[in-house]
């Protein structure tokens, strides 16, 4: 009895040693693949349109492992190394993940792609009348110098028309218009032509992007729709007659100038008239309250984008207008606080030294200039605009007086907080400079 006994306990011990024995034998292998350096650090770069960057992380621990490369969650690769080639401006995540058995590791990298001219703003020419046509330079942030005509070295043969007046981004496309000849589209990021209309039907003044599939042209002669796909000019919009300058879209309505009828508010669905508001020289902006403003002689008028109400506030200065040899006018708003900037006459009607900030609710601020120009240079065409990108106002002067002087310019950049120089950038050229322009 106690020889089967033990013979029965040997047995349950065999077989407990042998159930032990499989299950260390079937424990699968774990292995978790490591990624020990992705190759570019912190997974971060800026890299312009075009640029190659060849990402080939290293891995320890990894044992027959696969491989998956997406960008901004698409599949571009299986290999262990992925080439990126962007071929258009922005921001990318490219995501790498690593399988090795039944484990996973993945890293993001985030790249910036950005073209020629990405990082600046363009300040939009006149031309020298009688010589040649407009042009556009660039300035380029933290630079100590201007890239002077890049329209033409970006498109050669091609010009721009005559007296190029105004320019607006709208959809990462720079609208050109010119008072003779064309309206110009370019890539707002590397300024290579994407379309023009040959001939508008009136000479034209200004640009308003409406929506993803129509804009406006405002004339010397009334308001056109244009058809920004096809860029086609529809019929002229009845009920806005003459000379029309600035234009600007806010809520429901379309605001225009008009030198004969004052302010007209259009409705943005079909661009009838909706209500004509109150006689203006110059115009238009926005601050963030979403208050518009436009203004005449002394007076500076705040309308309500909604209820289309109109309210004055007295300066004590003549702002400089518009009308005459059109230009877009010195007035321009602050993104970042409630704030308009303001552009002095001269004594003889032209473009002041000095610039004025309106604290919105604070007639007080108005009293003392903002920013002055030095002696000796004074605004010209729309004298400055505020750089919504870094909180600035670039403003653009000629030095004072006629014929060789109009060939000395200076770029102005100030704080737009404090009035404070952050830099003036003399150069020489008969640009006669008509209107800053940013993305």
């Amino acid at each position: 009895m106690h020889k089967l006994r033990l013979s029965f306990l040997l047995a349950i011990a065999a077989i407990l040693t042998f159930t032990a024995c499989q299950k260390d034998n079937n424990v699968a292998e774990i292995i978790v693949p490591v990624i020990s350096n992705p190759g570019l650090k912190n997974g971060l770069d800026t890299i312009n349109v075009g640029e190659t960057r060849v990402l080939r992380p290293q891995l320890t621990n990894s044992k027959n492992p696969t491989f998956l490369w997406l960008v901004n969650g698409t599949v571009a690769g299986t290999d262990s190394t992925y080439t990126f080639t962007p071929a258009a401006t922005g921001d990318y995540t490219i995501s790498f993940k690593v399988s090795s058995g039944n484990s996973l590791s993945s890293f993001f990298y985030r790249i910036k792609v950005v073209d020629k001219y990405d990082n600046g703003f363009f300040i939009v020419n006149e031309g020298w009348f009688g010589h040649d046509g407009g042009e556009v330079n660039f300035y380029r942030y933290g630079a100590d110098t201007l890239h002077q005509r890049i329209f033409a070295r970006e498109n050669p043969g091609k010009t721009l028309g005559t007296t190029t007046e105004y320019g607006a981004v709208f959809n990462k496309r720079l609208y050109l218009v010119s008072k003779q000849g064309p309206l110009v589209v370019a890539d707002a990021y590397n300024m290579k032509e994407v379309g023009r209309i040959a001939q508008l039907p009136d000479a034209g003044n200004a640009f308003c992007g409406v929506d993803n599939n129509t804009g406006l042209i405002s004339t010397t002669n009334g308001v056109y729709p244009v058809n920004l796909q096809t860029l086609t000019v529809g019929a002229k919009i009845n009920g806005v007659i003459g000379q029309v300058g600035g234009m600007i879209k806010a809520g429901n309505y379309v605001l225009v100038m008009s030198q004969q009828n004052g302010i007209i508010a259009l409705n943005s669905n079909d661009f009838s008239v909706a209500q004509t508001l109150v006689k203006a020289d110059v115009g238009f902006c926005q601050t963030p309250d979403g208050t518009v403003w436009a203004a005449a002689g002394k007076s500076l008028y705040a309308i309500n984008p909604q209820t289309l109400s109109v309210s004055n506030i007295d300066v004590p200065f003549d702002v400089y207008g518009s009308w005459g040899a059109w230009n877009a006018g010195m007035l321009s708003a602050s993104t970042t606080e409630n704030a308009v900037f303001i552009g002095k006459t001269n004594s003889w009607g032209a473009g002041g030294r000095e610039i004025y900030k309106y604290a919105v609710g604070n007639p007080s601020s108005l009293q003392t200039p903002f920013a002055t120009l030095p002696a000796g240079l004074e605004l010209y065409g729309a004298g400055f605009r505020y750089n919504p990108n870094n909180n600035t106002l670039i403003a653009t002067a000629v030095e004072s007086g006629y014929g060789d002087h109009y060939q000395q310019n200076t770029l102005f950049i100030y704080h737009a907080g404090t009035g404070a120089t952050q830099k003036s950038i003399a150069y020489t050229g008969y640009f006669f400079p008509a209107i800053p322009v940013f993305r």
